[in-house]
């Protein structure tokens, strides 16, 4: 997604606090011809809105302002917490050193895997968690099969984005640095819904900041559950991994949307610097060697696995055979096993994405009647009996799959 500075995106701010307000004017802007990526409920909405409609989108109901540079937070200071961090965030894009962070990333091009950089962890669940499903990536979350928030990406998706501190000053985010948060997951986001524009992926945001009274120094047995399961408490959620799944699942139902999941971010050490597996992410804050200027890249990534895709990349030991997603489709696109493999988002720190990790998030549409696939009940064309004939025998002899999806 383009920056702010590009000149297409522009903050949308409302006049009013109605629950209906901003996935109305969601709508109405689409009719337009225009297209919001981001609401930050109840007042703020930012979207790709083309100069030519700027002045037709300013004469919708309950529009208060649009802006397409720096906002003065004075502007916005009777407008509430929500908004206030929603334009501090916009205001972060504009500056120096968040550009700076972009113009020259180390770890640009480089695969996932790259010696002198660390891996992100494996989809696997935490301990004691069951899924039903072949792989972590298809996988329903939770004891028994839990609902499943995450399915393919299609509609809207509310982001829990919890900002996990700690008492100890090493373990505290500065207001620059939650700033810098919201800013690199959403540029992330942005991007992964600008990839599809008939996908219609909005984003709504509810970003919460939580201290918990945890000490990695004074409890042998520190562990992702500990701050976890201390911060679902202070949400008013059961101290586990049920409490995160319904969490997940009430904030789907309150802001109204098709999906759900929750973001981490956190200074406390981590068994890898981010990983996923349904209903959430979590990031170390520090990126280890490939730094905050790349957070937005890998929400991106980090994001495909909750919504089906798989890894690429070699140190994955990915297989072509396998299959993911909500269509299960297989990995086709793995370094290992692919005839031509192409850079993609799940292999490589690029912006760029494969027609497989597009097939795992659900956007195929096998009869070309403009639906895709998880969205249609008209009955899917198959393919030539020769064809499946083949794709069998392959997997048979252990060969790679077809480039065909």
């Amino acid at each position: 997604m383009p920056r702010p500075s590009s000149g297409r995106n522009a903050l949308i701010i409302l006049d009013t606090e109605a629950a209906h307000a901003a996935l109305t004017l969601v709508r109405e802007v689409e009719a337009l011809g225009g297209r919001i990526l981001h609401v930050h409920p109840p007042r703020v909405l930012i979207g790709e809105i083309p100069p030519e409609l700027e002045d037709q989108v300013k004469a919708l109901a309950n529009v208060r302002a649009l802006h397409r540079k720096r906002i003065e937070l004075s502007e916005i200071a009777s407008l509430g917490p929500e908004a206030i961090r929603a334009v501090r965030a916009w205001n972060r894009g504009f500056s120096a050193s968040l550009r700076a962070l972009k113009s020259g990333r180390p770890g640009e091009g480089k695969s996932w895997g790259a010696p002198g950089y660390a891996p992100e962890g494996p989809m696997q669940p935490p301990p004691g968690v069951q899924y039903r499903g072949k792989d972590a990536a298809s996988a329903v979350p939770g004891p028994g099969g839990a609902e499943d928030t995450s399915a393919y990406l299609i509609g809207k998706v509310a982001v829990n984005l919890i900002l996990v501190e700690g008492e100890a000053p090493a373990y505290a985010f500065t207001a620059m640095e939650q700033d810098t948060i919201v800013a690199e997951v959403q540029d992330g986001l942005g991007w992964l819904a600008s990839v599809e524009p008939k996908a219609n992926v909005t984003w709504l945001y509810e970003v919460r900041r939580v201290r918990v009274d945890a000490d990695p120094a004074r409890d042998p047995a520190f562990s992702e559950d500990t701050w976890r399961d201390a911060a679902m408490a202070q949400l008013g959620y059961p101290a586990s991994w049920e409490g995160l799944e319904r969490f997940v699942r009430d904030r789907r139902t309150a802001l109204g949307t098709d999906w759900s999941f929750a973001i981490f971010v956190t200074r406390f050490p981590l068994w890898h610097f981010a990983y996923a597996f349904k209903p959430r992410v979590v990031l170390g804050y520090d990126m280890d060697g490939w730094g905050i200027g790349d957070m937005d890249r890998v929400t991106a990534h980090e994001t495909c696995h909750i919504f089906g895709a798989a890894d690429e990349y070699a140190e994955s030991k990915c297989d072509c055979r396998e299959r993911f997603g909500f269509l299960q489709v297989e990995n086709g696109n793995c370094e290992l096993c692919a005839p031509t493999h192409v850079p993609c988002i799940m292999s490589h720190n690029t912006w760029a994405m494969c027609e497989y990790t597009r097939a795992h998030l659900g956007w195929r549409d096998s009869n070309g009647d403009g639906i895709f696939d998880p969205l249609d009940r008209q009955p899917i064309v198959r393919r030539p009996w020769w064809i499946e004939f083949l794709e069998r025998l392959r997997a048979w002899l252990g060969l790679s799959p077809a480039r065909g999806l």
